[in-house]
């Protein structure tokens, strides 16, 4: 793999963009009237949890406190990851010998994380913790933690910080991506507080060698590329594109139930807009503004971009290349698409582990170098991970043996014991590799569902998965992979086909500024919000004449919600810094 840098750190991670209607901010105006004047005390510590069963003290042998806490999740549909008993699986005792401390988080496997949490915060239903999705601190959810945090309703985290082993590192700013420093931990209206603890961060000794890539793109079927002698590394086109969907028409492929096939399918989650589509145009991809050739920034709808999409979506739609519900069509039956082999490519998928089983029953291939509107073929990647926070009410007692616990989660230690299980029960140790037992391997092949409730894998990285690098920890990138290296052989292939190259980026994204201009966020973000659906209003129209007059009317929205004064402002960031505004992401649309 050959790897550039194109910033000095980095930011995370992958997942679905959510809408944030005004419904969230109505919520959250109230927290003030419901919470205000909120604030943590440590007066009254019970001194029963002062001193463990075997006459630790605090701050002795790893031991915190005698205490029970309570969590909450606002992570959509995540609850089900949870073991069946939080406090009473083997690791969790075991944590609890060490360090006195149970947990036990709440999940209503809500399908809006977001209306969830901004709901909780306004009703002022808080327990001792809760965790949050955010990716970056241009989501959504920032919106509504930095209300609460502004609103008081957050415990100060840094004093407590500095008392750590691992997570004093946040104090580091060559430790920390810029958004997550700037814009999610230590923002500078804060004047020094923290109040929230962005997980998902890479260890600083974290290479190439030691990330995961999702290949996220284009994928097409293995069978059809060897058919045709196509190389799916080399397309680099939309033209190239063309040609090849035109080709599997006349190919007359089958799927597994010998049904013609379409040659291009929609994404693996279900029909949305996908630039891989329409990659050499795809300017702003990601953050939908850019810098023109001119220097200029501009929202994509300004540019001639916006048309040339929607001519070439149009091209393969007319000629029956492209699949009508590519934009519509639910996940359910998107996804069992791609498992018949419905499709001879599919608009974008990754190899995320919950996706890797289906490139099992259908082999695809990723075709995800085709060049973007700068002429690269580089893989556009955040340098470094970064998702999903945590917090702690200002009504919780006691908050630094919150901090405590997750640092000690946050060990090596408290790692192997989330992620492995019991040394001599769930997993051995050879030549610095973890491997499970074969009891752990045959429930993982047997019965997977039940992995959780003796590996609490996903509860204990709520609060410990940061400083993450299980290479150099455990001797292996993906949990599992000494212990059955033929499971993950696909999954390797897969990363590294064609040789890609790849691109980091770090700063804000574009869109994450909009919240600094509040005089015209309120009428600009949902004109900015309907673009999707101008442009596949657009991509529908009987004519391309008909498109742009779609487009234009859009352009004339745009203006009037004052566009150009929030392209003036990232003007002026990007002039003075460019490096601190992302246009481009290479993201989903």
């Amino acid at each position: 793999m050959v790897r550039t840098k194109i910033r000095e750190n980095g930011v995370v991670s992958m997942k679905m963009t959510k809408k944030f209607g005004s419904l969230a901010i109505g919520f959250v105006l109230c927290f003030v009237v419901v919470l205000g004047g909120c604030s943590s005390s440590d007066s009254s510590k019970d001194p029963a949890s002062e001193v463990a069963a075997d006459g630790r003290k605090a701050g002795e042998n790893g031991f915190i406190a005698n205490r029970d806490l309570k969590g909450r999740i606002f992570l959509e549909n995540d609850g089900a990851q949870l073991p069946a008993d939080q406090t009473g699986n083997p690791v969790a005792l075991k944590i609890k010998e060490k360090t006195g401390m149970t947990l036990d988080w709440q999940s209503t496997g809500a399908t809006d994380g977001l209306q969830e949490l901004t709901v909780t915060l306004a009703t002022g239903d808080l327990p001792d913790v809760i965790e949050a999705y955010l990716d970056h601190g241009g989501r959504p959810e920032m919106a509504v933690l930095l209300k609460g945090a502004r609103e008081g309703l957050f415990t100060d985290l840094r004093p407590y910080l500095e008392k750590t082993k691992v997570l004093k590192k946040y104090l580091d700013p060559n430790f920390l991506p810029r958004d997550t420093r700037e814009n999610v931990m230590f923002r500078p209206e804060f004047d020094g507080k923290v109040y929230f603890i962005h997980m998902n961060i890479p260890a600083e000794d974290t290479t190439d060698a030691d990330r995961y890539h999702y290949r996220a793109g284009m994928w097409i079927r293995a069978d059809i590329a060897e058919a045709l002698k196509v190389d799916p590394s080399k397309i680099r086109t939309e033209d190239e594109l063309y040609q090849l969907a035109v080709r599997i028409k006349q190919g007359n492929f089958k799927d597994n139930n010998g049904k013609p096939i379409t040659p291009i399918g929609p994404r693996k989650w279900g029909g949305d807009i996908v630039s891989t589509l329409f990659k050499n145009d795809d300017f702003g991809n990601g953050t939908r503004f850019d810098v023109d050739k001119d220097g200029k920034v501009k929202h994509v709808a300004e540019t001639d971009y916006a048309l040339k999409q929607v001519e070439f979506v149009q091209k393969l739609l007319k000629e029956g290349l492209l699949d009508k519900e590519a934009f519509s069509m639910d996940g359910v039956r998107a996804e069992e698409g791609m498992n018949n082999g419905s499709y001879g490519i599919i608009s974008y998928a990754n190899i995320a582990l919950d996706s890797l089983a289906l490139y099992e029953k259908v082999k695809y291939l990723p075709m995800d170098q085709l060049e973007n509107y700068k002429g690269e073929t580089a893989i556009y990647e955040k340098e470094k991970s970064g998702s999903q926070v945590w917090a702690i009410p200002a009504t919780t007692e006691n908050p630094e043996q919150i901090v405590q616990f997750a640092d000690y989660l946050a060990s090596k230690e408290g790692k192997a014991l989330w992620q492995y299980g019991i040394e001599g029960q769930d997993y051995s140790v050879k030549d610095g590799k973890y491997i499970y037992s074969n009891d752990v391997v045959q429930m993982m092949t047997r019965s997977p569902e039940k992995v959780k409730d003796v590996i609490p894998t996903f509860w204990g990285g709520l609060l410990g998965r940061t400083d993450m690098n299980n290479v150099k920890d455990f001797g292996e990138l993906v949990l599992g992979q000494n212990s059955q290296p033929d499971k993950f052989k696909l999954m390797f292939e897969l990363m590294n086909y064609g040789n890609p190259t790849y691109k980091y980026w770090d700063g804000y994204s574009a869109i994450s500024y909009l919240s600094e201009v509040p005089e015209i966020e309120a009428g600009l973000k949902p004109v900015l919000d309907t673009y999707k659906d101008v442009l596949v209003k657009s991509f529908y129209a009987p004519s391309l004449d008909e498109a742009k007059k779609y487009l234009d009317e859009y352009r004339q929205q745009l203006k009037s919600a004052g566009v150009e004064q929030f392209e003036q402002y990232l003007q002026e960031k990007y002039d003075k810094d460019p490096g601190s505004v992302v246009f481009y992401m290479d993201a989903t649309f």
